[in-house]
């Protein structure tokens, strides 16, 4: 007598398969490795660069579950209709979130930087819109933040403190620019502004005729030689900044460990202007639903449980709610990135390859000193399909 109701043996049980859309600086192997262990899941990441990665969330929303990139891009998706509301009541540590993410500010008195924070576009009203106006509803959960400057190696005994560097005639042919819009121009308009060069109204949001100008200096700059080279993807930038120095130019902390890494001694400014920020999360696919909607949420509430924040920290890299990351780190370790203190002893990068040596510091000082000298946060602006074509035609 058969029993057809007995499984066989050699069927394994299908897993869960989670995919998360985004670019390198989030998508890390230890991270990947870390959240299937703790959920079981099988977690796919698809990496791309950031404008790829953008142009994939707002156009093919059935290629994701997660779209894990930076809080501006939520200007570029969200009126595609590609992702939907986040619950908040579903985020466990939604209360223990930052006040930044939320506000803009790191507390109550400080003024609001201009650009894109991400509290402008996080609350979902009732008519679909977005504003910070809070509610039970968000367009994208934060995660992790900084406060970017530029990366510096091979300069000598000079002391590189603004973002004037970046078109100093001293470093003609040395300067490496960001090619994302978004973001390059930013950098752009920190050195041209602390140059003297340009006068802008709103730094986070340029008129046609600002755009106009920008790129003319852009343009007269590239002609004259002045940039090595530009990129669109941080491992081009990890490239460049292996070229014998000086070299001066765009770069981010997840790139400027990755260098450290390879031994090579970059460090990142500490501008006298202030810095460039930007905030990154997570957003949900329209096509969620069900055990993938469930297994969407498992995944979101890991990132903020502890694990997923330390793994960000030793890529230079800050969580909204840092309290749940302490434990997860080494007092050395929190007091090194966090604190902004003198390492006690030698400090690691995710693979646990040694980056700082005792006695050094990642500079700009502690997680309050850093981020409340943010001077701009990367931006969609209101003009940005205009801003794209000028700066592609002008890098080209």
């Amino acid at each position: 007598m058969t029993h057809n109701s007995l499984a066989s043996p050699n069927i394994k049980k299908s897993k869960r398969v989670l995919r998360v859309l985004g670019t390198s600086v989030t998508h890390i192997e230890e991270l990947r490795v870390a959240a299937e262990a703790d959920l079981e899941i099988d977690i796919e990441f698809t990496t791309l660069n950031g404008t790829e990665a953008q142009r994939r969330g707002a156009l093919s929303p059935e290629s994701f579950d997660l779209y894990d990139q930076w809080f501006h891009d939520i200007d570029l998706i969200w009126p595609t209709g590609s992702v939907q509301p986040i619950d908040i009541e579903r985020i466990v540590c939604w209360n223990d979130i930052g006040y930044l993410p939320k506000t803009g500010c790191l507390s109550s008195g400080q003024i609001t930087a201009p650009g894109g924070d991400p509290s402008q576009k996080l609350f979902v009203q009732r008519d679909g819109s977005l504003s910070n106006l809070p509610t039970q509803k968000i367009s994208m959960m934060p995660t992790v933040h900084n406060a970017d400057s530029f990366g510096i190696i091979g300069t000598g005994s000079v002391d590189i403190q603004s973002w004037a560097a970046l078109i100093d005639p001293r470093w003609r042919g040395r300067i490496i620019l960001q090619s994302d819009a978004a973001i390059g121009c930013l950098d752009m308009l920190m050195a041209l502004g602390a140059s003297r060069k340009i006068g802008i109204q709103d730094i986070g949001n340029l008129s046609l005729a600002e755009i106009d100008l920008l790129t003319k200096k852009l343009t007269e700059y590239k002609e004259d030689g002045q940039f090595k080279t530009f990129w669109a993807d941080e491992s081009e930038a990890v490239k460049a900044f292996q070229s014998d120095g000086p070299i001066i130019g765009s770069l981010w902390w997840s790139g400027a460990v990755k260098l450290r890494a390879m031994g090579i001694p970059v460090t990142m400014a500490t501008p006298i202007e202030g810095y460039r920020g930007w905030f990154g999360g997570i957003s949900l696919s329209r096509h969620c639903n069900g055990s993938v909607l469930d297994m969407s949420y498992e995944y979101m509430n890991w990132w903020l449980s502890g694990p997923a924040g330390a793994i960000m920290a030793k890529n230079g890299a800050y969580m909204t709610n840092s309290e749940a990351v302490r434990s997860y780190l080494s007092p050395a370790e929190w007091a090194f990135w966090y604190e902004g203190k003198i390492a006690t002893s030698p400090i690691t990068d995710p693979k646990g390859t040694k980056i700082f040596d005792i006695g050094e510091t990642r500079g700009g000082g502690s997680y309050y000193e850093r981020m409340s000298r943010v001077a701009v946060w990367d931006s969609v602006m209101q003009e940005h399909n205009y801003l794209v074509r000028s700066w592609d035609n002008a890098i080209a």
